[in-house]
């Protein structure tokens, strides 16, 4: 019993591991959105998740370095929802 309740909650969390993120739809910009950096994120993954660069987000942010964002900073990402 105690390696089920093991398993059910390693998929569970592999499960959450692997969703996208989402964004909120820009209206003024169609194929954009926002999204709001939280905590261990890296722009690398933020950028795979909405099937861009890290190097377009940050040149589309204004960004300095591809190596320092901040959680709460919101960033344009590509968002077609």
């Amino acid at each position: 019993m105690r390696t089920t309740s093991l398993l059910i909650s390693f998929a569970a969390f592999a499960g959450m591991a692997a969703a996208k993120r989402g964004c909120a739809p820009d209206s003024n910009k169609p194929g954009f959105g926002f999204y709001r950096v939280v905590q261990g994120d890296d722009l690398n993954s933020i950028a795979a998740d909405f099937d861009t660069t890290s190097a377009a987000l940050a040149q589309s942010n204004s960004l300095q370095t591809a190596d320092f964002i901040q959680q709460g900073q919101i960033l344009e990402v590509p968002c077609t929802a």
